[in-house]
C-alpha cells in the first residue's frame, strides 16, 4: 500500500463526533418510529455501521451495491449488483451515501428507491464534493464538504484499497 501517497484530510476523531451528531439529530426526529436503513455498498459500509451503532431508534437495514468507478475515474455506466431485499413499501427510509461526487449514481439510486413507493426519504452522505453536482437538487444532509480531489480511506478507495483506514486522506498518486 502506497501510504505515502496520501495526504490527512479527516481525523478518525472529528470523522466519529460528527457521526454521533447526526445520530442524535435521527434519534430525535424518528423516536418511536421504524427506520428502515440502507447503506450504498461498498463505500457506506464503515460510515453506516458506525452511524446505526449510535441509533437508539428501531432500524431495519438493508443494502445496495452499485459501481460507476473504474480507477479513479467516474463512467457513464451505473450498474446495480444488488437491490433492496425488504419491503419499504410505506415504510421511513434513510439511504446512507459515502460520497456525492457528481450525483449521477445517487440520482440513479434515489429514483429505484421512491419508486417502492416509501412514506419519507432522506439522503444523508459522509462527504460531499458540491462544486462536482450542480444538476444534482435532491435534499440531502452532509456530515463534510471535500474539495474537489480524490479521495480514500474510511470506505473510500482506490482501486479496493484503502478502505479500512481510519482517517480520510487526499489521495496524492498517479
Amino acid at each position: 500500500m502506497q501510504t505515502d501517497k496520501l495526504e490527512l484530510y479527516l481525523s478518525e476523531d472529528k470523522i466519529q463526533d460528527k457521526i454521533k451528531d447526526y445520530a442524535e439529530k435521527i434519534n430525535k426526529l424518528y423516536a418511536g418510529k421504524k427506520l428502515y436503513c440502507i447503506g450504498l455498498l461498498n463505500g457506506a459500509l464503515f460510515f453506516m455501521s458506525d452511524l446505526l451503532k449510535q441509533l437508539k431508534i428501531q432500524i431495519v437495514i438493508d443494502t445496495m451495491n452499485i459501481s460507476s468507478y473504474i480507477g479513479i475515474q467516474p463512467t457513464n455506466k451505473i450498474t446495480i449488483h444488488k437491490d433492496i431485499s425488504k419491503d419499504i413499501t410505506g415504510q421511513d427510509v434513510l439511504l446512507i451515501e459515502d460520497l456525492i461526487d457528481t450525483g449521477k449514481t445517487l440520482s440513479v439510486v434515489i429514483e429505484q428507491i421512491q419508486a417502492k413507493k416509501p412514506n419519507s426519504l432522506r439522503v444523508v452522505c459522509l462527504a460531499d464534493k458540491v462544486t462536482m453536482h450542480s444538476n444534482f437538487n435532491y435534499p440531502y444532509d452532509a456530515l463534510f464538504t471535500v474539495p474537489n480531489e480524490f479521495i480514500v480511506g474510511y470506505g473510500f478507495d482506490y482501486n479496493d484499497q484503502f478502505r479500512q483506514l481510519p482517517n480520510v486522506y487526499i489521495w496524492r498518486g498517479e
